[in-house]
């Protein structure tokens, strides 16, 4: 019995092949059966897709810190560490100064 390798594609493989699926002119039958894939394969490469979209749309809000953002961030936080120490100080030479 020979064994069969599978085929490695390749995300953007997956992508045009998905594009092809929702966009061309070739129902999704003609587009696996082209591309030698079995329909179960294309839906859950679809499923995942829109996995992907919908967690790439949800972490938008969320946006990552560029490097100076997080820079300023850290330095904000520094400098109002700072204040609370000046403060606390000044509070307990007021206190020392009226005993």
């Amino acid at each position: 019995m020979e064994k069969r390798s599978q085929r490695r594609f390749t995300p953007e493989e997956k992508f045009r092949i998905l594009q092809e699926g929702e966009y061309g002119s070739m129902s999704i039958n003609e587009v696996c059966r082209r591309h030698g894939i079995s329909t179960v394969t294309y839906y859950h490469w679809r499923t995942q897709a829109q996995d992907a979209m919908k967690e790439g749309l949800a972490n938008k809000s969320k946006h990552k810190k560029s490097h100076k953002e997080q820079q300023l961030e850290d330095e904000n936080k520094r400098l109002k560490n700072t204040i609370i120490e000046i403060t606390q100080e000044n509070v307990e030479l007021k206190k020392k100064n009226f005993r």
